[in-house]
């Protein structure tokens, strides 16, 4: 199997299982010899700001000195992003070497009537790649909820962390915030640790009390009110915070937040025998980079790259956007499975012009209607079905005082990167 065929050997299964649940993928684990056991965790769950608050907590303990993994999905440019060790994706080779592997399980499985999700199989590449490589750390982000998610087939973590809770996905996990909540409490561990995002919705909140007091868990709730901001720009923050002194690159006062979750677990691990400094975390902060997270293309003209694709994450992405006075273009494309009409009217009234577009995915929203709801609260929205000719329109309109925020969807941000790039260098 070359890495051709262990890709499209992984994109063959389904997206779910006709059952949910841990089943299967407990079962590839086993006959994998359970590589999971091998490893310690930090198990990260919400419904946004898990793969910032994902790659903070790996930058922190890369700056430490440890081997670290980290596990995120989706990938942005290529497969390999999702399962990386210190910043290397794992090898093409090694990849398709370990899904024959995992291919004999699965067809073990397969004679006793299971197989696997994709997701499951995903999974298990990256358990088996971090074992391999004896990793001393893995952060590991939850793919969808967490209770079922196939992640949660390890059997404990130094730390759970749940990130800020919204709406989506509400048809698998529910229509409120409870239920919600319920699901990504899920991943916490008998007697383990949570961290949660300082700024959960109320309902939430209650939710992960409760599940923390069943479970027997010390619930970490970071003081928001203790940040003291020095400034704020849409380039980063710079705060302080429990007597350290931050440098954040990734913009909006959401990111802020993610940091303090993301110290905080750091901490939680730290009273469990592991050796970092604080010169570690910040500087494991200073450090932080992500791609389509409030990523900077370009500052001159200023071109930001954003995976926001729900009301809550786009919430972020406009408050953020309204740190710059500057006029803003907007590129977007959203998924029709989002409350896309209400996180795309987040974005509209910041913006003003809007050009249209469909993600490469088959669940996406036309451009042409994605449009017409748009233009409910922004005069100039345009559909296009060329994403090189809206980014080539776009470019037209910039200047010293005007900035492109692109956004509405992962899948979107993955085709958008490399024609931002190529026509934006960073300056």
């Amino acid at each position: 199997m070359n890495y051709q065929e262990s890709e499209a050997f992984i994109h063959s299964f389904r997206r779910f299982t006709k059952e949910p649940g841990l089943k299967g993928i407990r079962m590839l684990l086993a006959l994998l010899g359970n590589p999971q056991e091998n490893l310690h965790f930090i198990h990260i769950a919400g419904t946004n700001g898990k793969g910032s608050t994902t790659a903070m907590c790996t930058s922190i303990l890369r700056e430490a000195g440890y081997r670290t993994g980290m596990f995120v999905s989706p990938y942005v440019l290529t497969f390999r992003e999702r399962i990386q060790i210190n910043g290397q994706m794992i090898p093409e080779e090694e990849m398709a070497c370990l899904c024959e592997e995992i291919a004999a399980a699965v067809k073990v499985m397969e004679q006793q009537g299971i197989v696997p999700a994709e997701f499951e199989v995903v999974t298990a590449l990256g358990m088996l790649w971090f074992a391999r490589q004896k990793c001393q750390v893995v952060c590991l982000e939850v793919g969808l909820g967490g209770r079922l998610d196939a992640t949660n087939g390890i059997s404990r973590s130094l730390v759970s962390v749940i990130c800020a809770i919204g709406y989506d996905h509400t048809q698998i996990l529910g229509d409120t915030l409870g239920q919600i909540a319920f699901e990504k409490c899920g991943i916490l561990k008998p007697g383990g640790i949570c961290v949660s995002y300082p700024r959960q919705e109320p309902e939430a909140l209650e939710e992960i009390m409760k599940q923390c007091a069943e479970k027997d868990n010390c619930l970490i709730l970071p003081n928001a009110e203790s940040v003291e901001i020095h400034t704020e720009s849409i380039l980063g923050s710079r705060f302080r915070c429990e007597g350290l002194d931050f440098d954040l690159p990734l913009a909006g006062r959401h990111q802020v937040y993610n940091c303090l979750t993301a110290v905080s677990a750091i901490s939680a691990i730290k009273s469990q025998g592991f050796a970092i400094t604080d010169k570690n975390i910040t500087d494991g902060i200073a450090k932080v980079s992500f791609p389509a997270r409030m990523e900077r293309i370009s500052v001159d003209p200023l071109v930001v790259l954003d995976g926001a694709h729900n009301p809550q994450g786009c919430e972020a992405l406009e408050k953020a956007m309204a740190l710059t006075d500057k006029k803003k273009i907007v590129i977007m494309g959203m998924l029709r499975d989002k409350d896309w009409a209400a996180a795309s009217a987040k974005i509209g009234r910041q913006a003003a012009a809007v050009f249209a577009v469909a993600p490469d995915n088959p669940r996406a929203l036309p451009g042409e209607e994605l449009a017409r709801e748009l233009k409910k609260v922004t005069p100039k929205v345009q559909a296009f079905t060329d994403l090189q000719e809206a980014v080539a329109q776009a470019a037209l309109l910039l200047d010293k005082d005007t900035a492109l925020f692109c956004c509405g969807s992962l899948y979107l941000a993955a085709e958008l990167r490399p024609l931002l790039q190529k026509r934006f260098a960073e300056k």
